[in-house]
């Protein structure tokens, strides 16, 4: 420190000084530069936003004109047989709809049946039908924009008109092309719907056929002909139906959205050039660039004053300096020493906070004063969650700076006579021995939950954790330190099962919880050699016809001294301790032996079995479960394997890998308690899933009204657009059947059909469900 301190010299402070106004100046314009970027950035992403919505609200017209051809076409084939062959007699249907100007009807190979106009062609053109064939196969039977043919038959159509293709199914076969109906829409009609929108002076917008071909350009004066051709850069879009990029015309660069619809072979294109779009950036930027230069003259003035004060001041503090320096320099070196090794001693080198130690030598005097004046003193127990996973992804070294941050907003927010200490790991404790009451200690800890939850930044990455905290308040919960760590620590367990960010007050029955879980895993172990382990089926019915169509199994232990324990008591217990993996083989197996046993009685069925997340970790996973039925010989379609989607989340791409080669060996595989909140319709792509299976929390919302919840018929209308089977969970009632009926739900299962069957009850109730049936 004396040897930084001599070396300063009046020219290194000027120089600092010089360097400080270059740098403040360098801020100043950088600050303009990013305030510029951000604004211009801004500017592009907001008209880009208004300029989709315009889009789609164009499109959702055309879609809806598509609608309103259907409805011509049904007019004009209800009508067919009564049309003549004249075109005042085949234009008479028109006048359902005005939108459309004329229309023609060919059979299935093309050839013309009636027109509205003479001007039509009698044949419908070659590429033409072959779109329309094409766009059966592809999209079924779905009114469409054909590509135009440069090089082939010309269509004599006016300009204004735009042509739509309809295909009309067989009312006998309902899968074969009847009749085809060409339709032509105004063009007017459809510019004049953009008119009073505001789209600048260069705003248009376009309809663009399959093949790219311009069909439609429009601003706000109206249809434009014989404009300048854009032309597209590369598009910059993750979803296939939406997205934009630049183009350029005469010389000008445009910011072009886009909104496809491929069923019905469109694109709407809305464009505007950058420089009208920015010229509000560009007037403000202006004025910023003035007050810049102002700012950074005003600086340079600053600095060349301060260096006609430093001249005057150097002389006399030259000699001052030095004495000064060389007495500092003693002090300083003995309280450095001391502080070393007391801070050795007492703190934790990592996170700077006291150690276990010196925490619980301070807390245990706190405690004895806390008590003497009659206050509370409250333990915090704290564990970061997903700490681990962090430590692992990213290194120790992120690690490391992730527990010094965590450390550094703990002992911001601590009061006077507060500590805190690091345990280890990402273990922190914290003693608050203010005057406080008990409110204002649950108040103190939810502000430090919510603000160790706040994302960190480190080098450039940024992390979100949580922490679990428990609380154990003295002299409620215990008398000495060692006792209230402990129970902040069996409470701290307590919010981390209750979900992370969460804290808990201790609670005499956490004991006794956590004791019983000991015993419980303790005897897993035995459990699962001695075979305790037993199945119970509960059916799964199919709503259209209320037959049985197979079962799912419900693991149950048979314990010898607390009689049948249900999986809610053992199964978290199981994945927490890894037997897990070892429980999911044996109800494999059980389900595989009983399968067995039935195809031995003539009786062949499927059985559905729960997977869990450890499961689906295993390297071998997809080969143990071919093995086993292989060992009794099943056919794979008679299993199925329900997962959840947290389950493929630790190694997503090994669990999926295991469930495309299982489903591609017949086995079926349905993704359960859909509805959670962790699912959503646009990661079920990426899965290999047959069935969706609706959790029961939704089912118990419905009753069959009115007013019933419309996430359960859109969840089933998505899950059939998907062609994924649908299972409701918790039917309880028959109005919950009705409503699942109606909406055209697949199968149903729970207690309004039957429990969980063991193996002997099941022939009673099957004959019972069969008598049902007939009644």
């Amino acid at each position: 420190m004396t040897r930084l301190k001599s070396s300063v010299s009046p020219g290194f402070i000027q120089a600092a000084i010089v360097i400080m106004g270059l740098v403040t100046i360098a801020f100043i314009w950088l600050l303009d530069h990013r305030q510029y970027s951000a604004a211009h950035a801004e500017a592009l992403d907001s008209k880009a936003n208004e300029h989709l919505n315009l889009a789609t609200i164009a499109a959702e017209h055309l879609k809806q004109l598509a609608d309103r051809s259907l409805a011509v076409s049904a007019v004009v084939n209800s009508t067919a047989n009564t049309l003549g062959n004249s075109p005042s007699d085949a234009s008479r249907a028109l006048a359902k709809d005005p939108v459309f100007n004329r229309f023609s009807i060919y059979d299935a190979r093309g050839n013309w049946q009636f027109h509205s106009h003479d001007n039509l062609p009698a044949i419908l053109p070659q590429h033409w039908l072959e779109q329309v064939y094409a766009q059966i196969e592809n999209h079924g039977f779905v009114p469409f924009l054909p590509v135009s043919d440069i090089s082939g038959p010309k269509i004599a159509a006016p300009k204004w008109h735009l042509p739509l293709l309809l295909p009309v199914a067989d009312p006998q076969t309902r899968g074969q092309l009847d009749r085809i109906m060409l339709v032509e829409m105004d063009v007017g009609y459809l510019a004049s719907l953009y008119q009073n929108i505001e789209m600048g002076y260069s705003g248009i917008i376009q309809l663009l056929d399959a093949a790219g071909q311009e069909r439609l350009r429009a601003d706000t004066s109206g249809v434009i002909f014989n404009g300048g051709a854009l032309i597209a850069g590369p598009e910059q879009a993750k979803d296939p139906r939406r997205g934009g990029y630049r183009s350029v015309a005469n010389d000008k660069v445009y910011q072009s959205i886009y909104v496809t619809a491929p069923e019905h072979g469109w694109r709407i294109v809305v464009s505007q050039q950058l420089d009208e779009i920015l010229t509000p950036v560009q007037t403000r930027q202006t004025n910023q660039t003035w007050l810049g230069i102002i700012m950074s003259v005003a600086i340079l003035l600053a600095i060349s004053w301060i260096f006609t004060v430093l001249r005057r001041q150097q002389a006399s503090l030259k000699a001052l300096q030095n004495s000064e320096q060389e007495k500092q320099r003693l002090i300083e070196s003995l309280e450095t020493a001391h502080r070393r090794s007391s801070h050795a001693a007492s703190t934790d080198h990592l996170s700077g906070l006291f150690n276990r130690r010196e925490f619980i030598r301070i807390a245990s005097d706190c405690l004895t004063q806390q008590r003497a004046k009659r206050r509370l003193l409250a333990i915090l127990f704290i564990d970061l969650d997903r700490f681990k996973s962090i430590n692992d992804t990213l290194g120790h070294k992120v690690g490391d700076m992730l527990l010094q941050a965590v450390a550094g907003r703990i002992q911001r927010m601590l009061g006077p006579e507060d500590q805190a200490a690091r345990f280890g790991g990402d273990e922190f404790v914290v003693m608050l021995a203010d005057n406080r009451s008990e409110q204002q200690i649950t108040e103190w800890v939810k502000a430090l939950t919510e603000k160790l939850s706040a994302t960190y930044s480190l080098e450039g990455v940024e992390l979100n954790t949580s922490p679990s905290v428990g609380i154990s308040i003295c002299p409620r919960d215990a008398q000495d330190i060692d006792e209230m760590i402990r129970c902040a620590d069996a409470a701290m367990y307590s919010a981390k099962r209750a979900g992370r960010g969460q804290y808990r007050f201790f609670d005499p029955s956490l004991n006794t919880s956590r004791i019983e879980e000991f015993h419980i895993e303790q005897a897993l172990g035995e459990a699962l050699r001695k075979r305790q382990f037993i199945l119970h089926y509960q059916p799964q019915v199919r709503l259209d016809t209320l037959t049985i169509s197979g079962y799912e199994a419900l693991v149950r232990w048979r314990h010898p001294e607390f009689g049948l324990v249900y999986p809610d008591r053992f199964i978290a217990i199981a994945e927490r301790s890894g037997f897990i993996i070892d429980l999911g083989k044996e109800v494999l197996r059980l389900a595989c032996e009983q399968l067995k046993k039935w195809k031995v009685q003539g009786i062949r069925t499927t059985v559905s079995v729960n997977v869990s997340a450890l499961q689906l970790g295993q390297e071998d996973f997809a080969d143990s479960v071919l093995r086993e039925l292989a060992l009794h010989d099943i056919a794979p379609d008679q299993l199925e394997l329900e997962i959840t989607e947290t389950a493929i989340l630790d190694r997503e791409q090994l669990a999926i890998e295991h469930l495309e080669r299982l489903k591609k060996a017949g086995i079926a595989i349905s993704l359960d308690d859909f509805g959670l909140g962790y699912a959503g319709f646009a990661h079920l792509y990426a899965l290999p899933i047959s069935k969706l299976k609706i959790d029961r929390g939704l089912i118990a919302q419905l009753s069959n009204t009115h007013d019933d919840s419309p996430i359960v018929s859109s969840t089933i209308a998505l899950a059939k657009r998907l062609q994924l089977q649908v299972v409701a969970e918790g039917v309880e009632t028959r109005e919950q059947l009705v409503y699942l009926k109606i909406s055209g739900c697949d199968y149903g299962q729970g207690y309004h059909f039957s429990r969980p069957l063991s193996v002997e009850q099941l022939p009673e109730f099957d004959e019972a469900f069969k008598l049902k049936e007939v009644a």
